[in-house]
């Protein structure tokens, strides 16, 4: 169970949780490995790991010491685990480990992740825009601009979840989320790669309609399942045929999907109106911030006498303006906006690349075309189909 939960549920409302399940973190570890690229092309390693340092594991600890208490506290108080006040509750919450004790990280364990990747895969990405490993990428490029395509790309992550799932149970614990770990830091570095050649967007620009009705078909399936009641309480016995199978579908749900929404925003984010902007610099902030804005609403909302479908309404209204609303407040204090992983406005468009640009223009070498010149060694497409690749903030590709 969550944190706050609501007397009665409804299965349709699971439905949306059981839909997302599957690729709502990868996508943010990828992102944030888009990131990462363009943070690595600006600085040297000291500086690189100090920014790091600075963005991700100071709101991780900030957050954990300010954020994190008032949920921990709330779930007590709804539980009738504590009646006094958060002031006589917060000594406590250093006694013992949570879900059994009260300490925790709860939604921030995604910056422990992250910042246990940026350090491990440093190497990594340093060999990646070097020559050698800039001649490695080019084979992949041969791999997924073959019949298969980007599929060859999801065997990393149908490995892991066939295989670790069921030997490391643990969740969000840094030293033994070895399942999580595989996924996320094949998402991570898939992120960077995206990032950093322009080949691998060309092949989103192809093959991301195609995903999409893999996704879709995919996930009716395992929405299905969770519908009649088979999943999550029914899996089958690990490593079982059946067992198997659900996992390298869940698995390849997940890349589909991910495939498919980077295609989606290549194609339709291509702008640079307010609500893009303000989203692009805003995005993490709004992560860190949320989770404590979500848990207080629904403190309050699960009490009303209200149906599901209104609750789930007012919920959904209140954190998001309450969630939009402290982010704001948080910025207009330039030291607590940078113990929160944010910065001064003009610093947040300097930090986050633009949007992706849209798809090849009509006119230019077909995609396909274009990656057959990149993937027989041509570093950079000719210039007038530069239209796949991301663009930095400062303008240059």
């Amino acid at each position: 169970e969550w944190h706050i939960t609501n007397a009665q549920r409804s299965g349709v409302v699971g439905e949306v949780v059981v839909l997302m399940a599957p690729w709502i973190m990868p996508l943010m570890m990828l992102l944030a490995g888009v990131s990462t690229w363009y943070s690595l092309r600006r600085r040297g390693n000291g500086d690189y790991l100090r920014e790091r340092t600075v963005r991700v594991f100071l709101p991780l600890l900030v957050g954990t010491l300010l954020l994190v208490p008032p949920q921990v506290y709330l779930e007590r108080r709804m539980r009738g685990q504590f009646a006094g006040s958060f002031v006589e509750f917060y000594p406590h919450f250093f006694d013992g480990i949570y879900p059994t004790g009260n300490l925790s990280w709860h939604h921030l364990w995604f910056l422990a992740h992250l910042y246990g990747y940026s350090i491990l895969a440093l190497p990594l990405f340093r060999y990646l825009q070097h020559s050698r490993g800039s001649r490695a990428l080019h084979g992949a490029a041969r791999v997924t601009a073959g019949p298969a395509g980007l599929l060859w790309l999801a065997l990393p992550l149908v490995v892991e979840r066939s295989l670790l799932w069921g030997l490391f149970p643990e969740r969000h614990v840094l030293t033994s989320d070895w399942s999580n770990h595989a996924l996320l830091f094949v998402a991570y570095v898939y992120g960077f790669v995206l990032a950093g050649t322009p080949w691998l967007g060309m092949v989103i620009d192809a093959q991301w309609q195609r995903a999409l009705v893999a996704a879709m078909i995919g996930s009716t399936a395992i929405m299905t399942g969770a519908w009649v009641g088979l999943l999550p309480t029914r899996l089958p016995p690990p490593y079982s045929f059946a067992y198997l199978a659900f996992w390298v579908l869940y698995a390849l749900v997940a890349w589909a999907w991910m495939v498919a929404l980077l295609g989606f925003a290549r194609r339709r984010l291509n702008r640079t109106d307010w609500l893009v902007h303000r989203a692009q610099s805003r995005a993490y902030l709004w992560y860190v911030m949320h989770q404590p804005v979500v848990v207080a609403a629904a403190f309050v909302v699960v009490q009303w006498h209200l149906g599901v479908a209104g609750k789930v309404a007012a919920l959904a209204v209140v954190s998001v303006a309450g969630t939009v609303l402290s982010s704001a407040l948080v910025l207009r204090v330039p030291w607590l906006a940078v113990m929160f992983g944010a910065s001064a406005p003009a610093r947040v468009r300097a930090e986050v690349p633009s949007p992706a640009p849209g798809p090849i223009p009509a006119g230019n070498l077909s995609v396909p075309r274009q990656i057959a010149v990149l993937r027989d060694g041509r570093e950079t497409p000719p210039p007038a189909t530069t239209g796949g690749r991301w663009r930095g903030h400062d303008g240059h590709d």
